[in-house]
């Protein structure tokens, strides 16, 4: 009779725990008074929160990624109302002529200044741009110069000039 008893609170235990480290993630779109059209997905993980954006203008062209970063579990009112806590954050999105500009961190009117700490807010992670390939070594005027040891300078500078025609 025990045994039974003790197996469900383990196996309740070992729910709750679970549940504690699953990522949560949840997608959607929003068009923008600029008439951008966006979508959105949320991650969250661990106490942290993402919100990653992709937005195209409506004429087409190339759309433009961000992403936003912070913790809503530090705000006593997210934990018992959360679906409205992103409501109100998406809403603040929409109002955005651009959503990817940098400007004022996001927060919801549940966990705003006075009600719970600044890690609660979203911010916009830095651009990383594109990436731009490593600098490699500089051609010298003589390419003897680079790829041939000293001591062996003018015999390589004959062959490459012999190269070169």
């Amino acid at each position: 009779m025990r045994l039974p008893l003790v197996l469900l609170a383990l196996a309740a235990l070992g729910a709750a725990a679970g549940g504690a480290e699953r990522e949560e993630a949840r997608a959607g779109r929003f068009s923008t008074p600029e008439q951008q059209r966006c979508r959105w997905e949320l991650r969250s993980a661990a106490g942290a929160s993402e919100l990653r954006l992709s937005c195209r203008a409506a004429g087409g062209g190339a759309a433009r990624t961000c992403a936003y970063r912070g913790e809503p579990r530090r705000c006593p009112a997210f934990g018992a109302r959360s679906r409205q806590y992103w409501r109100q954050i998406l809403s603040r999105l929409r109002r955005r002529p651009h959503p990817c500009a940098p400007g004022a961190p996001l927060s919801a009117r549940l966990c705003g200044p006075g009600r719970a700490p600044p890690e609660a807010q979203l911010r916009l992670l830095p651009d990383p741009g594109p990436a731009t390939p490593a600098p490699g070594p500089q051609p010298s005027e003589d390419p003897a110069q680079t790829y041939c040891a000293e001591r062996w300078h003018s015999l390589c500078s004959f062959f490459v000039g012999f190269w070169e025609g």
